[in-house]
Formats: C-alpha cells, sequence, structure tokens
C-alpha cells in the first residue's frame, strides 16, 4: 500500500515538473521568436541569442544621454516581447492592439489609401500663400503606428482627434497654410499587428514612390512611449511642447544621407526653438531598418510620448511645420547660390 502511494506521488511530481517545463519552452520560443520577427532575421536563431546581448544603443554626448539609452531599451523590451507576466492578456493585446485602445466608432476609421492632394488650398479651403515661391515642395506623411495617442486617450485609439493621425493633419495644414508645400497625408492603418507594422507601411510607401518619385521629404510620424515627461516635453513662448526625436537605422545602405537629414533637421529645430528637439536615436538594427532603404529623404520622427496631451502634441506638429518650411526655404537658396 505504501509503494503504491510513493508511486503515486512520483507520478505526480512527474506531471508538475514535465508541465512546468513544456511551459518554460513554448515561453522561450515565443520570445526567440518575436526577436527574430521583429529584427527581420527570420530563423536565424543564434543571431537571435547573441544579438540580444549585444543590441547596442547609441545616445548622443548630452544631459539626457542615460536616460534616453535607459528607456528606450526597456521601451523596446516591451515593444518587442510584448509580454506581462502578471497580465496574460498582453500578449494577445500586442498583436491585436484595439483590445487596449479608446472606444471606437466605425465610422471614425480612415478607409482611404490616397489622400485627395490638394495643390491650392489649405485644409479650411483658403488659398495659400506660404513663403516657398519658386517651388513647389512635395511630403508625404504617414504612420506606421498609426493609432498611438496622446492624453486624455489611452496609449492607442482609432480617433484621430487624439491619436498622431490628428496631430499629422496640424502639421499638413500648418505646412499648406503658411509654406505652401504640397502634403500628401497616408492615414493607412498598419499597426494592427504591431510586429508587421514596418513591413505594411512599407508596402503603402512602395506604392506612393511607384507613383510619385520626387518628395522632397517623407515623414513616418510616431509617438514615443517612456516613462519620464520631463524627457519629452519642453516650454516653449509660454506653452507646453511635445518634444521631437529624430530616430535612425544603421542596418541601411542610405544610413548616411538618412542621418545627415536627421541631423539637418534636429539642429534647425534647436535652433529655432532652443530645446524642442531631443538627440538623435540610433539603432544597430532597426525593424525593416524603418524603411529608410527605400529614400534618402525619409526622416521617422518622434512626437512625445504617451504622457503627453494631444494640446502639447499640437503645439509640437506647429512648431515642425515651422522647422521644415524653413529648412526647404534654406534648401531653395542653397540652390540658387550654385
Amino acid at each position: 500500500m505504501q509503494l503504491m502511494k510513493k508511486n503515486k506521488m512520483d507520478f505526480g511530481n512527474v506531471k508538475i515538473i514535465g508541465t512546468v517545463s513544456i511551459t518554460a519552452i513554448i515561453i522561450l520560443w515565443i520570445v526567440l521568436r518575436t526577436y527574430v520577427i521583429y529584427f527581420n532575421v527570420p530563423g536565424n536563431v543564434n543571431y537571435a541569442y547573441t544579438s540580444i546581448l549585444k543590441q547596442v544603443y547609441i545616445p548622443s554626448f548630452d544631459d539626457d544621454s542615460f536616460k534616453n539609452s535607459k528607456d528606450a531599451f526597456w521601451r523596446d523590451v516591451k515593444n518587442v516581447l510584448g509580454i506581462n507576466l502578471l497580465n496574460p492578456l498582453s500578449i494577445i493585446k500586442k498583436e491585436f492592439n484595439i483590445m487596449d485602445s479608446t472606444n471606437i466608432d466605425e465610422d471614425k476609421l480612415s478607409s482611404n489609401m490616397y489622400n485627395t492632394l490638394n495643390k491650392n488650398n489649405n485644409a479650411d479651403g483658403e488659398v495659400s500663400t506660404g513663403s516657398v515661391k519658386d517651388r513647389k515642395f512635395r511630403i508625404l506623411i504617414y504612420h506606421t503606428h498609426t493609432t498611438e495617442a496622446f492624453k486624455p486617450a489611452k496609449n492607442d485609439s482609432f480617433y484621430e482627434q487624439y491619436n498622431i493621425v490628428g496631430v499629422g493633419d496640424v502639421l499638413k495644414k500648418e505646412l499648406e497654410k503658411n509654406y505652401n508645400v504640397e502634403v500628401i497625408h497616408d492615414k493607412t492603418i498598419h499597426n494592427t499587428s504591431y510586429l508587421e507594422s514596418y513591413k505594411r507601411s512599407g508596402e503603402t510607401l512602395e506604392k506612393y514612390l511607384s507613383e510619385i518619385d520626387d518628395f522632397d521629404l517623407i515623414l513616418d510620424l510616431h509617438r514615443d512611449s517612456l516613462d519620464n515627461k520631463d524627457l519629452v516635453t519642453t516650454n516653449i513662448d509660454g506653452e507646453n511642447v511635445a518634444k521631437i526625436m529624430f530616430v535612425v537605422a544603421k542596418n541601411n545602405p542610405n544610413y548616411l544621407e538618412n542621418e545627415e537629414l536627421a541631423m539637418e533637421l534636429t539642429d534647425l529645430a534647436n535652433e529655432l526653438y532652443p530645446g524642442f528637439a531631443r538627440s538623435i536615436f540610433y539603432y544597430e538594427r532597426g525593424s525593416n531598418a524603418f524603411n529608410q532603404t527605400k529614400s534618402s529623404d525619409l526622416a521617422l520622427v518622434e512626437m512625445g510620448a504617451q504622457l503627453n496631451t494631444v494640446e502639447e502634441a499640437i503645439n509640437s506638429a506647429k512648431l515642425l511645420a515651422t522647422v521644415i518650411g524653413e529648412y526647404f526655404i534654406q534648401e531653395q537658396n542653397s540652390k540658387k547660390m550654385e
């Protein structure tokens, strides 16, 4: 009788150990697979093992460098893995982020692939009389993470009055109105699956580039995710403003051109509005190189973070429009001098 009880207990222990082992293997597989997909190296598990230890964050050398790199590291760990052991639903929410989004009205969703490009009028129907007169510059604005939102919304929202798309509308309007720039603002939702966001936005970008090959600037407009609002907020002329930050991927044949563009815009932003732009952030391996392989005129810009309010992001968009407009004027003047 005692022998039977002992055997029964041993079998129970084996069952528990087996269940725990299988669970651990599944979790490890999910982590490695997620990492491999995110960094666009399919099937190369050895690379995932080594590069997860060697992933390098290269901050510019200023007072915020340590905070910048540390906060960004943990941001990317959360974004890449999408796993919260205290909340198993977070795995599902990462793949279907609408579960954690603001309640939406189906009629609010943007379904158009191409916005109608109005060459002569701004969003209010008024004739634009901008500063760039000799030649109209043309910009494409799109959003890889289309539902990224600001307070008072949750982290993701389909409501354009709260998300990065609405801020993009402000940027478009300011550029058209004040600088007579042609702006195409694409509102395609790319991040229904977070891990495939850059693949999907890359497909959108390729469709535009196949039809229009003379964009002067392409902006992938984002909202950052950090836990320190002071790092992403400043006060300019008495108004709180969400800081901007340009991001460059080094796994990219256009790296030097993309970096030069980011540096010029960052320097000009801080020249016009001291403290407006954070240091450029570099990734050794960006997901799909953030599509910067597709154009040397592509700039990925982060505007504030999830802790910023919509008003702070709108203030930022207005200042960014001035930065871009003045950048075009400088480009035009330099060409005249040649």
